[in-house]
């Protein structure tokens, strides 16, 4: 039995992805590194907010269901993607737990990713063609890696590193190109780290601008298929008209008015003439 598709529109997708995207950064920043309490609760309040639109968008959906036993059987997995894990281990004094939030943290992760797959399939089809998971496969791997290779070089040594949250920092507003000048990089690896984050905004930029360029193309050649379709249906319509005509001709006795025929070649040069100013107009 064919279920109703329920996902949402290409917008929304985008908005969910971006959504799931922040989350799962957030989430495996806190996996592999350890960060202090204060910034466990703000993640915790950022995933908690972002969970309860995950749980709203699965009621919408299940509302919508025209087949309700069979949307919630495909979608059952994805119950730990709208747990706010972190925030239900500060009411229950589970911070603690290290090992614990860790691996369920890892599998919300996963289950983010399933999410994703089910509820904003045209954004990743669309990030299949343009090649999008190249520029977020790039900053993931330039935050993380550079952030860790930072803080281990300025920490303890640069007064202005202070924790790792401030080599996040670091290397977020210097992929941004924003580069506040709050944190100056005084050891050798330090700077290497910031000009790999430089060179990485270059990569980021092109990537970005290519994507753009894409949807322009993209959009203009869907343009384009939709006028020679249009253009075809109405040629053959006209070729059927000639050959009425043609069928007509060869049967035609002395006795028929050639008036008809008259009126039938003027129509035929009206279709043509809306022809030419239909493709005219989308040209």
């Amino acid at each position: 039995m064919k279920v109703a598709d329920n996902r949402p529109g290409f917008l929304a997708q985008a908005v969910i992805i971006f959504l799931l995207f922040f989350d799962v950064t957030l989430l495996f920043l806190s996996v592999v590194s350890t960060l202090r309490p204060t910034t466990i609760h703000l993640v915790a309040g950022i995933d908690l907010v972002i969970s309860l639109i995950l749980l709203a968008l699965m009621f919408w959906s299940l509302f919508k269901a025209k087949e309700k036993r069979i949307f919630i059987e495909q979608r059952w997995t994805l119950i730990l993607s709208i747990i706010p894990i972190y925030f239900l281990a500060i009411i229950f004094g589970l911070l603690e737990e290290v090992l614990l939030l860790k691996i369920l943290n890892v599998l919300k992760i996963v289950s983010l990713y399933f999410f994703a797959q089910k509820f904003s399939s045209d954004v990743i089809k669309y990030q299949e063609k343009t090649r999008l998971v190249y520029a977020v496969a790039t900053f993931l791997v330039v935050l993380v890696v550079c952030s860790f290779v930072f803080f281990a070089a300025e920490h303890g040594v640069n007064p202005e590193v202070r924790n790792y949250e401030d080599s996040i920092w670091f290397v977020l507003q210097t992929i941004t190109t924003v580069g506040y000048g709050d944190i100056i990089p005084i050891t050798a690896i330090g700077r290497i780290m910031g000009v790999i984050s430089m060179l990485s905004a270059l990569v980021l930029t092109s990537i970005v601008t290519s994507v753009a360029t894409f949807s322009l193309i993209e959009k203009f050649r869907k343009g384009t298929e939709l006028v020679t379709h249009r253009t075809k249906e109405k040629v053959e319509e006209l070729d059927g008209k000639l050959d009425d005509i043609n069928h007509r001709l060869d049967g035609m006795d002395n006795s028929e008015s050639i008036g008809e025929m008259k009126r039938d070649l003027q129509d035929l040069k009206v279709d043509i003439d809306e022809i030419k100013e239909y493709i005219s107009k989308k040209s």
